[in-house]
């Protein structure tokens, strides 16, 4: 009677926290530390060499869509384990470039493959896996992901001081490889592959009348069609909301450059900065999916705006009193995984269970294009005005902004469910 298995969802977490702290883990840090170095070998300029990053999000970006059918008509094993071996493939080959152009190829397969692994797969498995939870599992999938980029950053310049950034690439691959590609190819499966239901199905599912097996596609409750969303404008709200919580995110990148440039502190002080915003960041993965599973997708937006308002408030006395910079940026930090966690859980309170990633790819396809594409333009506040404090009063009214929108979206999302039921 005692002999009650692991349900398999709990398998596919597992296997989800190891393409974030392999593979996902180390792209993380694939430019970084590795900026320096690489342009004092090659002699080229910063912004030719950090060229990288933008075709990468573009790239990830525009295959949104496409990822999502694929993840859902294929093997996803494969599918996802081919990704990650495309970006494995692209960190190792940066250890042979000769020229800051060359990183543009590997900026290309990686930002595809993290199509495939990344922001719409992870969410989507999730969704695929859990009936119950969902909101705390995707939170601590992405905690995950937020410890292991502190690691790989510090590990990073450890391996480029002693071995030199070529060799520092291919040791992180090897690390990526060996974490990720068996979690992968052995662990990820469908529920319909495994002959399994989702974790915490027959609290959720409303219809179930009878003890009857169902099937995969009858255990899928309420959602809207693509062409449904398209057509709903509470559906257009909850974009907007995540569209400006993803450029409002970006805010908290600029800790350390505000700490150092601005308050003309050391590097050295600066990095504290900016790893007590990660800290931050890996308790609010946790904490919102937990506020989420037990208080709805509300009470997750009140989270980011209010940890926006405190959290800023501090990093702008700061200014006066640099210390503050630390307490602050870990409460700026309590908020900034509204992007990775709340953006997909909102998404899914709104549209529903059925054709979620679908809809969640087309989202995240603006998401990252605005949110990544206008990143660089934060930084015009200290170009024009030789300070921060606009960028950070501008993300504690666009947290604000996304509160009431999706709240707004979430309430007419619920009295659309209400009168199709």
């Amino acid at each position: 009677m005692n002999n009650k298995k692991i349900h398999y969802a709990w398998k596919i977490m597992i296997a989800c926290m190891c393409i974030k702290m392999g593979s996902a883990g180390a792209l993380t840090v694939a430019m970084g530390n590795f900026v320096t170095p690489i342009v004092q070998d090659l002699g080229c300029e910063v912004s030719s060499l950090t060229m990288y990053v933008s075709i990468q999000a573009i790239s990830m970006a525009l295959m949104y869509t496409t990822a999502s059918k694929i993840l859902l008509s294929r093997k996803i094993n494969l599918v996802m384990g081919i990704a990650s071996i495309a970006e494995i493939t692209g960190l190792a080959l940066m250890s042979t470039y000769r020229s800051p152009y060359m990183f543009y190829f590997s900026g290309l397969i990686t930002g595809i493959a993290q199509a495939f692994t990344g922001y719409v797969a992870i969410p989507t498995v999730i969704n695929m896996w859990f009936r119950k939870r969902a909101g705390t599992v995707l939170g601590a999938v992405i905690a995950v992901g937020s410890a292991a980029g502190i690691v790989y950053n510090m590990l990073s310049a450890q391996l480029i001081v002693v071995f030199g950034w070529r060799v520092a690439y291919l040791i992180l691959a090897l690390i990526a490889s060996v974490i990720t590609l068996p979690a992968v190819f052995l662990i990820i499966r469908t529920p319909k592959e495994i002959g399994e239901q989702p974790y915490g199905i027959k609290e959720s599912h409303c219809f179930e009348t009878d003890s009857r097996e169902t099937s995969e596609s009858s255990i899928q409750e309420w959602g809207l069609t693509l062409k449904q969303a398209f057509r709903s404008g509470f559906f257009y709200l909850a974009w907007l909301a995540c569209i400006v919580i993803s450029y409002a995110s970006g805010v908290s990148g600029y800790t350390a450059t505000y700490t150092t440039m601005e308050l003309e502190q050391s590097i050295s002080f600066g990095s504290v900065a900016g790893i007590a915003v990660n800290i931050g960041t890996i308790i609010s993965s946790l904490v919102l999916g937990r506020l989420n599973d037990k208080f709805g997708v509300k009470a997750g937006l009140i989270w980011g705006a209010g940890t926006a308002l405190i959290g800023y408030s501090i990093m702008l006395l700061s200014r006066a009193t640099p210390l503050f910079v630390i307490p602050g940026g870990f409460i700026v930090g309590l908020g900034a995984s509204m992007y990775a966690v709340q953006c997909p859980l909102l998404a899914k309170s709104i549209v529903g269970t059925r054709n979620y990633s679908e809809i969640w790819s087309w989202m995240m396809m603006a998401n990252s294009l605005i949110g990544g594409g206008l990143y660089s333009s934060i930084g015009l506040f200290y170009d024009k005005f030789g300070t921060y404090a606009g960028a950070f009063l501008m993300a504690i009214v666009l947290y604000f902004i996304a509160m009431v929108i999706g709240i707004t979206a979430n309430n007419f999302s619920v009295a659309n469910r209400k009168k199709e039921i």
